[in-house]
């Protein structure tokens, strides 16, 4: 079932990311308002002003906090003269040093009253620094908002089958289950990881048991997932099974594949770290003549570096004879590769409603 939009927002207001994002953004909002308003006003009296070069005769020094955060500055002082009067006037939002006394710097007044002033070069400095100021504000707000959007999706996407769970074991051919729902197959050899891949696609750990023994799944194991049953098949090439055991093994995977029990879709699991085994090639081979939809999917992806990833991936294509994109690589433990195998079985599920209607 869909989750409502409702129910998102809810989740959403619960995480800090929510309520820092909202602040940044209000907090950006406010500065926006404030800069625009500064700019506009102080602009128009710039434009009203009348402006002039005034000459730096000295500079006050101020001093504020107490000991280690003590912090002193200079503010330059201007002298001009408007009517035979001389004004004087602090730049308190430009700091200098003592050795530039003399500099012109020009001035606007009020011709109405000369005594305020504006130094041009500061209040320009000044619009700059507040539209960047609520800029950073406003990066921050949509940086938290977008990583949260982002989280939300991912923690969504990990759940989409979190409810799933295991029906039954089948020995034979006669316990195999029949259902209207298409049946996607999980494939591969015996130390592979079909069982984290299960448990990372419910987003449970124990659904499917991981054994650090191989060789432990020796039947076929059913789950549902909701839109479809997942087959959890035996794995195969395991040296330490009896010849007996691995010819019942081999004769369960047959009867599996038979006319009339053929899945909708097979996930057949490789070790990225590893070329593919013969086994592994016999089975995808397998898959080719019989003509079944399957997918390559790159199990412990986590152990390898991006570059490495990207080598591995060029030597199973050519092994499976298959493009890159035809293989997913997937890290149990990261959850790497969960989206694209979603995407996968969405296909699937459509690809089976429209074969029904």
């Amino acid at each position: 079932m869909k989750e409502s939009r409702y129910s998102a927002v809810k989740k959403a207001v619960k995480r800090w990311e929510f309520w820092v994002s909202i602040v940044g953004l209000l907090i950006a909002a406010g500065l926006l308002a404030f800069s625009v308003y500064y700019t506009v006003t102080t602009s128009r009296k710039l434009s009203a002003y009348t402006h002039i070069n005034a000459v730096t005769v000295g500079y006050n020094l101020e001093t504020t906090g107490a000991g280690t955060d003590r912090h002193s500055n200079f503010f330059a002082v201007v002298e001009y003269e408007v009517d035979g009067i001389t004004y004087r006037a602090q730049d308190k939002m430009s700091v200098d040093i003592v050795d530039r006394v003399g500099k012109l710097r020009e001035i606007a007044y009020n011709p109405d009253n000369p005594a305020e002033c504006l130094f041009v070069k500061s209040e320009k400095s000044g619009f700059a620094f507040l539209f960047i100021f609520s800029a950073g504000w406003t990066a921050m707000g949509v940086a938290i908002a977008t990583y949260l959007v982002k989280d939300l999706k991912r923690e969504k996407l990990m759940n989409t089958y979190s409810n799933a769970k295991f029906i039954t074991s089948a020995a034979t051919k006669e316990q195999f289950i029949t259902t209207d729902k298409p049946i996607i197959a999980v494939c591969g050899k015996s130390n592979v990881g079909k069982s984290s891949f299960i448990n990372m696609l419910a987003n449970q750990n124990k659904l499917a048991k991981v054994s650090g023994e191989p060789g432990r799944t020796r039947l076929v194991n059913y789950f549902d997932f909701g839109q479809f049953i997942l087959a959890d098949l035996p794995g195969y090439g395991y040296a330490k099974v009896s010849k007996s055991e691995k010819e019942k093994w081999a004769k369960l995977l047959d009867d599996f594949f038979a006319e009339g029990c053929t899945p909708a879709h097979v996930f057949a699991l490789c070790d990225i770290r590893h070329e593919p085994t013969e086994n592994d090639k016999i089975m995808v081979n397998y898959l080719y003549q019989r003509i079944i939809p399957f997918t390559v999917v790159a199990t412990k992806a986590d152990k390898l570096s991006k570059a490495q990833m990207n080598k591995a991936l060029t030597t199973l294509s050519t092994s499976y004879t298959c493009g890159r994109d035809a293989i997913i690589p997937t890290s149990a433990q990261t959850r790497y590769g969960l989206e694209r195998i979603i995407e996968e079985i969405n296909k699937v599920v459509e690809r089976h409603k429209n074969m029904e209607d």
